[in-house]
């Protein structure tokens, strides 16, 4: 276990603004969504363990393990009170690390969170191997992670319909912060393939559990062309947490924080209340 938790310092003043970034998207990524925040805010980012130097994906035996990690590191930064926002993973671990310590936060903002139907989670629980056989985690473990150049990894990426809504500033963003320099000057990724895959195969288990336990106000977004939080998921989350704020964002899909960066911000800003 590292003794500092990493994080990036996006600037601004005001209330602080934690950020929790999603699987296999490091933070550095994000600048579109949350500089337009600094305008009001103190933002900051911490890094899940996966971007850390040494870090196995053996470590993590579910996701509390990374709720863990905020914890310590909102303990780490002296902070309290703070406004918490996620996306995808992100959004799971800050509604964990709300349930286990409400002390940390002011207000709670899920974006896109990852919580599959029940009946989805008890056939994983049931059968803890079948996470091995999910395509999500085949295709994280047979995503490439090598290129010659950045500019051949934007190509590729710019190809590829998972980032179709993504503009080429976005795209560029995700390509700086997700793919790194080695020494003998290849370019490979930040966020291992393993350590993605890793949680493809282990979805969270007690969301359901967890948010008739939230005391925060809440707000809770989702992407019209959402290919995770399903409706089914999206309703129940409305009858469990009945006095949270629920938005939903037309024309964009899972990544909306990086497809529409700036009306997500907006919205989060105009959404936001002080205490």
């Amino acid at each position: 276990m590292r003794d500092s938790i990493p994080y990036i310092d996006f600037g601004g003043n005001g209330r602080i603004l934690h950020f929790a970034h999603p699987n296999a998207y490091p933070p550095a990524g994000f600048r579109q969504f949350l500089e337009p925040l600094t305008e009001r805010f103190r933002v900051f980012a911490v890094e899940h363990r996966p971007l850390w130097l040494g870090s196995k994906p053996e470590e993590m035996h579910d996701w509390t393990v990374i709720a863990d990690d905020l914890i310590r590191f909102f303990d780490q930064m002296g902070w309290q009170q703070v406004i918490g926002v996620g996306h995808s993973l992100g959004a799971v671990a800050t509604l964990y690390a709300a349930v286990s310590r409400p002390d940390l936060f002011s207000q709670l903002i899920l974006i896109e969170p990852v919580f599959l139907p029940p009946e989805v989670l008890q056939m994983t629980a049931e059968n803890p191997d079948a996470g091995a056989f999910n395509p999500m985690v085949a295709g994280a473990l047979k995503r490439r992670n090598r290129w010659d150049s950045r500019e051949a990894a934007f190509s590729r990426f710019r190809r590829k319909s998972v980032f179709e809504r993504f503009s080429d500033d976005a795209l560029w963003d995700y390509v700086n912060s997700a793919i790194k320099e080695t020494e003998a000057g290849k370019f490979v990724l930040a966020f291992p393939r393993e350590w993605e895959a890793r949680f493809y195969s282990m979805p969270p288990q007690g969301v359901w559990e967890a948010l008739p336990k939230v005391t925060h106000p809440t707000l809770a977004i989702r992407a019209e062309d959402s290919d995770t939080l399903w409706p089914p998921s999206w309703q129940l989350w409305q009858e469990l947490q009945p006095n949270a704020t629920f938005l939903e964002i037309p024309d964009c899909g899972h990544m909306l924080t990086l497809e529409r960066p700036s009306q997500v911000a907006t919205i989060i800003l105009n959404q936001l209340r002080d205490p």
